[in-house]
């Protein structure tokens, strides 16, 4: 039961931190850089972003969930497992961030899902 809730907190964190991300670097804008001392000045305008701050908070609690799934369960299981962030992320983007998945992406979500289906059960 452990190791369900450590990998349900672990996907959906993760799924949440990289929508967080994406919300935050589209606000922010086109990003280049051209010469190593546009780094600072772009990392000092992209920590500033609300979304993206939210994300690495995420980030964070998925790092410490997915620690606490590897005290139960092998990493050949769990890093798997955790593919299953996909099929939200996806459903969110098309939901709620308008954006188009075609046929061969959503043939590739249901076949990580599948994967991830597998080696749940294996073990």
């Amino acid at each position: 039961m452990e190791v369900a809730i450590a990998l349900g907190f672990a996907i959906l964190f993760g799924a949440a931190g990289d929508i967080f991300f994406s919300k935050g670097m589209r606000s922010s804008g086109e990003v280049s850089v051209h010469r190593a001392r546009d780094i600072f000045p772009l990392l000092k305008h992209v920590f500033r972003r609300p979304f993206i701050l939210i994300g690495i908070v995420c980030m964070a609690f998925y790092f410490f969930s997915y620690l606490a799934a590897l005290a139960y369960v092998d990493v050949s299981v769990a890093n798997p497992l955790t593919a299953l962030s996909y099929v939200l992320v996806t459903g969110y983007a098309v939901i709620c961030m308008r954006e188009r998945v075609n046929t061969q992406r959503w043939a590739g979500v249901a076949l990580v899902t599948l994967g991830a289906i597998f080696v749940g059960l294996s073990s």
